[in-house]
């Protein structure tokens, strides 16, 4: 059974940055819909599967990668939390890092 899926304030915020970015570049929206679409089906593996991603530092926090982007989550036994997605290019975030 899936859990129930929310998006924070930080991750809608940076989402809609990045797409608003690549689509100001390209002058067209084809890469944000196919950035999407990986996302999306991503988000719907790890609502079924939270296990199956990356472990952080701390036991509630996993994080996943989607075509050069790290989205970071919080996981309960009930829902996920989508909390971050930045490029993967960028510093690594030390409080997430691998175990």
């Amino acid at each position: 059974m899936a859990l129930k899926i929310e998006f924070g304030r930080r991750f809608t915020v940076q989402l809609h940055d990045i797409l608003s970015f690549y689509d100001d570049r390209n002058g067209s929206d084809r890469y944000s819909r196919r950035l999407m679409s990986s996302l999306m089906e991503a988000i719907e593996i790890v609502a079924e599967m939270p296990l199956a991603s990356s472990p952080s530092t701390r036991d509630d926090v996993r994080f996943i990668f989607v075509m050069g982007f790290t989205v970071i989550f919080r996981y309960t036994a009930q829902k996920i939390t989508m909390l971050s997605i930045r490029s993967s290019r960028k510093r690594p975030l030390n409080i997430y890092k691998k175990k």
